[in-house]
């Protein structure tokens, strides 16, 4: 014979068990939070992009978005001693190249390559100009020869484009992103794995739209050599 329970759950007390996993996640929240406050620039950023891949965000590392850590300590990322010597190999190899269009600099996503659009590109398309394609190519043997990741992001200015080909400017700019992925690929020995693109379109300008020159600025492809992850002791 069955004994039925004394004291039977209450069902109107079923709520205790979801308040009691709502408090326990809202401690863990605090308890990260005092963590990451707690902690150098380099690890707070890197949490927060942790945090991101966890909850099935994707962390942008482009302009404006997550990035990984900035430091201005002579250890941190700016100075980071294997991007330095990365943008001096690179300088060398493009210095005979005058008026490249190329330029570079270190920042919190790491060695920032910015490819001119109206250098490397006819406007309104795709293509690789080929006046330029010596630049690209000097640019990607010299990357080769590096062991980093590398994160190739298209952009474009404010004025839209709607043409036989491409939409808009998203279309256009992860089209760009794409040309240069390919030439990569298919002139040096740098696995897939290693790389990845994106297209902002129009977003997370570096110059005023509302100015030709600021437009021009914001036309680009910027090829990201990114820092290496630290090895696990």
């Amino acid at each position: 014979m069955i004994e039925e329970d004394d004291h039977p759950a209450h069902p109107d007390e079923r709520w205790l068990v979801s308040y009691a996993d709502f408090i326990t996640l809202l401690f863990a929240l605090f308890v990260l939070l005092y963590a990451l406050s707690n902690s150098s620039k380099a690890k707070a950023a890197a949490g927060m992009n942790s945090v991101a891949k966890a909850v099935g965000m994707r962390p942008s590392y482009g302009s404006g978005g997550l990035r990984p850590g900035l430091s201005d300590s002579p250890g941190g990322l700016i100075g980071s001693p294997q991007l330095v010597a990365a943008k001096a190999q690179i300088a060398a190899a493009v210095a005979q190249f005058p008026n490249s269009g190329l330029s570079m600099t270190i920042d919190a996503r790491g060695l920032v390559i910015s490819l001119s659009a109206a250098k490397f590109f006819a406007s309104g398309e795709d293509q690789i100009t080929a006046a330029q394609l010596p630049v690209l190519d000097a640019l990607v043997k010299t990357m080769a020869a590096l062991p980093n990741t590398f994160q190739i992001d298209g952009y474009t200015d404010s004025v839209p484009i709607v043409t036989a080909r491409f939409r808009d400017n998203w279309d256009l700019s992860a089209a760009r992103a794409s040309s240069v992925l390919r030439y990569t690929l298919s002139h040096t020995a740098i696995g897939p794995e290693q790389l990845a693109i994106a297209g902002y379109g129009p977003y997370h300008s570096v110059g005023d739209n509302a100015t030709a020159a600021g437009r021009a600025l914001n036309r680009r492809v910027e090829v990201i050599v990114r820092p290496q992850e630290p090895k696990a002791p």
